[in-house]
């Protein structure tokens, strides 16, 4: 099979293309027949082995619901129509010399005539109802089947009192497809039970891309965290499975963490008040430092969001479903009713808030990398801000957050006032930030400039 990673015709011919995705990941994927199929490594070696797996003889191998195995004769295992793993001997339809290929095309027509007629057969005398998705093992989901209903939405909406509709499906759902639907996502969820289960999902660890600096120990803890949540929903409320296989302590432990850093105001007033740095993106990242945003609640915020004549903000939707308001700082409030009435005309209720006057979003995958990349243009360069090391990463566009926290703590804000603006839900998390306060408040560093006063461009505008 030719594989390349040259711009072709897209697998449209026939021969995949490589190609390896955006952001972090760097997950090898194939392009075949204008469809993506991630091969879940980020080794290039593993992927083109990965990929002729896929193939016998330039063709795909066609998933089926049976197996066959030899065991003193050819046998073939499946799943009967009240989901129970039977055996059958093919001895019957098979000379003695017979190979694999002969005994596969046996085991098709045999499973057609005496399984599949069955399933069709009762199928259609069954009562009306909800209805799971058939897969060859009446009407048991695969593994991607059931996932792809838990992260579209489907299954909160199928079972509301049991299963919440996260606001980071589509973190999960990214995950799955990257890592683990290429190992076992045609599984059918029944067969995740006991040892079986924790095999299929060693599997899954096993191909799992190595630490490094694009995927962490903490980046593998979270595939799995996806993949055991999704056998705790098979069992109740999907009950394909009795219990989740999967014992206490399978997770990998939480990595140990490491040293983060947050801006001084010093530091910060030099980004603001450098002009090579687009307006949008100081906004952006002075906001985040004034009102302790998560950098995806921030990316998501709407003007209808914020009531500019009361300088009141509104998250509804958030990481945790804990929908919270709060006063924003005046500061902000005047930067933002500038930078409104500065653009060419005035935006719609359901438009970003940080988009620039094209009306071009930031990009989430790069805010952190051009925070740091603006910080070197403002002439910042503190080096724990930028170094990674064992014990060490750079700076994030998260930690502007921390600056938030820190800074205020260190000004003698209350914790609720600042969970009101957070969304934290214990002191143990705020507590982290406090060594950091004590030492801004014994060296004096002060507060943050206001922002309509920082960001040049908009202090020159008239109130």
């Amino acid at each position: 099979i030719a594989m390349n990673n040259d711009n072709n015709d897209g697998g449209a011919s026939g021969a995949p293309r490589l190609f390896r995705q955006r952001g972090k990941s760097k997950v090898w994927t194939a392009l075949i027949n204008n469809q993506e199929v991630p091969l879940g490594t980020n080794d290039e070696k593993e992927a083109r082995r990965r990929l002729a797996e896929l193939y016998t003889e330039g063709d795909l191998k066609e998933e089926t619901p049976w197996r066959v195995y030899w065991d003193a004769g050819w046998v073939v295992k499946y799943y009967d129509t009240e989901r129970r793993r039977r055996t059958h001997r093919l001895v019957r339809s098979l000379p003695t010399d017979a190979t694999k290929a002969h005994a596969e095309d046996a085991a098709a027509a045999w499973y057609e005539e005496h399984v599949s007629r069955r399933m069709v057969k009762r199928s259609s005398s069954a009562p009306r109802g909800p209805v799971r998705r058939a897969t060859g093992t009446d009407s048991v989901p695969t593994f991607r089947q059931f996932g792809e209903d838990w992260t579209s939405g489907a299954l909160s909406r199928r079972f509301p009192d049991h299963v919440r509709e996260k606001a980071s499906r589509k973190d999960d759902a990214t995950r799955l497809k990257l890592y683990v639907y290429p190992v076992i996502g045609d599984r059918p969820m029944s067969e995740f039970e006991g040892r079986a289960g924790i095999e299929l999902v060693e599997k899954v660890v096993a191909s799992l891309p190595p630490v490094s600096t694009t995927f962490s120990r903490s980046s593998r803890r979270h595939v799995l965290q996806v993949v055991s949540r999704l056998l705790n929903l098979a069992a109740y409320p999907g009950k394909y499975i009795a219990i989740n296989p999967l014992p206490k302590g399978f997770l990998p432990k939480v990595a140990a963490q490491k040293a983060k850093s947050f801006l001084y105001p010093s530091e910060e007033a030099q980004l603001m008040a450098c002009r090579e740095v687009p307006v949008v993106a100081r906004l952006f990242y002075g906001v985040l430092a004034r009102e302790g945003f998560r950098v995806s609640e921030a990316l998501a915020l709407t003007w209808k969001s914020v009531d500019l004549d009361r300088g009141v903000v509104t998250l509804e939707e958030n990481k945790t479903d804990d929908p919270r308001s709060w006063v924003l700082d005046p500061g902000v409030v005047e930067a933002l009713r500038r930078w409104r009435d500065g653009l060419t005309r005035l935006p719609k209720p359901t438009t970003l808030l940080f988009a620039d006057p094209k009306g071009r979003p930031l990009d989430r995958f790069v805010v952190a990398s051009a925070l740091r990349d603006y910080l070197t243009l403002a002439g910042v360069n503190r080096p724990q801000l930028f170094e990674r090391t064992e014990t060490r990463i750079p700076l994030r566009a998260h930690d502007l957050r921390a600056t938030f926290v820190t800074i205020n703590l260190a000004l003698g804000k209350t914790e609720a006032w600042i969970t009101d603006r957070t969304g934290h839900r214990s002191s143990q998390m705020i507590y982290t930030y406090k060594r950091g306060a004590r030492s801004v408040a014994e060296l004096q560093l002060g507060s943050l400039v206001p922002l309509h006063e920082a960001i040049p461009e908009l202090a020159k505008q008239a109130k």
